[in-house]
């Protein structure tokens, strides 16, 4: 469980430092992140690629709201994740995971 835990953690901070360095990079060459966000938007791929990325969203927050026992605090950590994304999921996993494969273990899940 540790291993995975660091796993996830590891990969949560190579995306950290991904959008760290497309907020830093070359802004003066392609444009500030708003103007690099319009010209995606206008291709089907980078479309696409949004939607799965926002859906994906969705999905993990429905998770989170499944395994989390208060709504409250479903909404605490699955809000965050439509602005920080998937660094935010990270995080969540990284605390929480523990507590997920136990929750997941249950035969009678997620009715409990």
């Amino acid at each position: 469980m540790n291993v995975l835990r660091a796993v996830v953690g590891i990969l949560g901070l190579a995306m950290l430092g991904l959008v760290a360095w497309a907020a830093f990079a070359m802004q003066d060459l392609h444009g500030t992140f708003l103007d690099q966000l319009a010209v995606v938007t206008t291709l089907p791929w980078g479309i696409a690629t949004l939607a799965d990325l926002y859906i994906g969203f969705v999905f993990f927050s429905i998770i989170v709201f499944l395994t989390e026992r208060s709504w409250m605090v479903a909404a605490l950590w699955a809000l965050p994740i439509f602005i920080l994304g998937n660094i935010w999921s990270a995080v969540w996993l990284v605390i929480r995971l523990p507590h997920l494969a136990k929750q997941l273990s249950k035969p009678d899940w997620p009715t409990s």
